[in-house]
């Protein structure tokens, strides 16, 4: 071997082990950066020289710079997103729900109902009784307002639901535009060079924000593209183009679908409740919080069907025929929890409550509807008034809890996962600092070969002169 073989070997180690060095720093200092994975200089033998039948390898270089990267584990970590995304939405607006429906808080919608009760058994004791009359009308407004209360404020939740919704979607499509960009500036760089890992990473960390809000899936394209989609197959991304999702009304719902925006169809359908913030949050708003609004709506409904219809076969304090106890604004509303509320006439004289099954004065009709505490009127006759709220109130509070220890779990999964992932693509100082040592030595095993190369050329030279 000449002489300047020999300084070309030394100078391509030298180079090499510079390299594996800088890889090597870049590790150590990223080691806080979220998101970020190892990258390891790939070193492989280079050149040969050959000697009658045998032949040796002359020096070294980098081949290319690897990220330590399992697609495996990063695959389930992005699904495990899917389920932390959902829990997490789900859990958060069933505590809301379960605040609305607070029975502990002081306002006791059971209590209220059982004073109504009871007031219409102190009218039927006394029923020319002005005080009592006053009493049961204030009591009834009471529980009135406390149904409208609780009916607003999940109706309020309902709204609130649908403007998270429409935030999510935006940074859907803000997330999809990034993804597609990335792809773009990735397909544009050597696979070999090293300089698309730092891409490679920014382009992970926010396929897994994305993973938190909308069940979706994805594979690798050509260019190293990543390419993702809806479980109809309908593409979010593919390679630099990304397609957007919207709301949009139908006929006269209430609250706009989630549509392709390229066609205009709907895909609710595939946005699963357990998959991703958008279908949890789809599945609160339109199924969830209407079945809670239902039940309010049937007790409330039931309550003004049963006293209006004895009420209306009643007389009055001046023996005059009975009308509607409770009624809707706006009539004819069938929100009968948001919309209940004591008839004008009696609010404004508790003496045309009609407590009496005749003109002549007795309190039969006020002892009928105080009877009704105690009949099975809800469930297809299973349940009385109160434990039918009860039951509500029991149904909320499971779903609560059930909505916790599942938040919880997925929390829990997704940080092994994370764990695991930090295994194998996390940043070790300690493994770090012994590399750094390793191609220091390396480094410096080149220079002395340098070094001796020239002490052989001062030789050959002296020889020369």
């Amino acid at each position: 071997m000449s002489i300047s073989s020999l300084l070309n070997v030394s100078k391509d180690a030298m180079l090499s082990y510079q390299l594996a060095m800088d890889v090597t720093g870049g590790n150590i200092s990223n080691v806080n950066t979220p998101g970020y994975t190892r990258q390891r200089a790939l070193m492989v033998a280079s050149g040969t020289v050959n000697a009658k039948s045998a032949s040796a390898q002359l020096s070294v270089r980098v081949e290319k710079i690897d990220r330590m990267f399992d697609s495996y584990t990063e695959m389930q970590i992005a699904e495990q997103s899917q389920k932390v995304g959902a829990g997490e939405a789900k859990n958060d607006m069933l505590k809301r729900v379960e605040t609305v429906l607070d029975e502990t808080n002081g306002r006791k919608l059971n209590d209220v109902m059982s004073r109504f009760w009871s007031a219409w058994d102190d009218v039927a004791g006394n029923p020319a009784g002005k005080v009592e009359r006053d009493a049961l009308a204030s009591v009834g407004q009471e529980m009135a307002g406390m149904f409208n209360s609780y009916g607003n404020q999940l109706y309020e939740l309902q709204m609130s639901a649908n403007d998270t919704i429409k935030n999510t979607l935006a940074d859907i499509n803000v997330y999809t535009g990034e993804i597609a960009s990335l792809n773009r500036q990735i397909g544009q760089i050597s696979d070999t060079s090293g300089e698309a890992n730092q891409l490679l990473d920014e382009r992970n960390v926010v396929l897994k924000k994305l993973c938190g809000l909308i069940n979706c899936q994805y594979i690798e394209g050509a260019n190293s593209s990543l390419n993702i989609y809806l479980a109809n197959g309908k593409p979010l991304v593919e390679g630099d183009m990304s397609h957007g999702l919207a709301l949009k009304k139908s006929g006269s719902a209430v609250f706009p679908d989630v549509v392709y925006s390229a066609t205009g169809e709907n895909v609710n359908a595939f946005l699963l409740p357990g998959k991703g913030k958008l279908g949890s949050l789809l599945d609160i708003r339109d199924r969830i919080i209407p079945e809670y609004m239902a039940r309010l709506d049937d007790m409330a409904g039931t309550i003004m069907d049963q006293v209006n219809e004895i009420h209306r076969r009643g007389f009055d304090a001046k023996r005059n025929a009975g009308g509607d106890f409770f009624i809707t604004i706006p009539e004819n509303s069938k929100a009968y929890a948001r919309d209940m509320a004591i008839s004008g006439a009696i609010l404004a004289d508790s003496g045309r409550i009609a407590a009496s099954a005749t003109v002549a004065g007795d309190g039969d009709q006020a002892a009928a509807i105080a009877a009704l505490k105690d009949e099975l009127l809800m469930n297809g006759g299973q349940a009385t008034l109160s434990s039918f709220y009860a039951s509500l109130i029991g149904q909320v509070a499971r779903d609560v809890a059930e909505a916790g220890r599942n938040s919880e779990y997925q929390a829990n999964v997704l940080n092994q996962l994370t764990n695991q992932r930090e295994g194998i693509s996390g940043v070790s100082v300690d493994e770090e600092m012994m590399n750094l040592i390793k191609y220091q030595m390396g480094y410096n095993a080149a220079g002395k070969l340098c070094q001796v190369v020239d002490e052989m050329m001062e030789t050959l030279m002296s020889l020369v002169r």
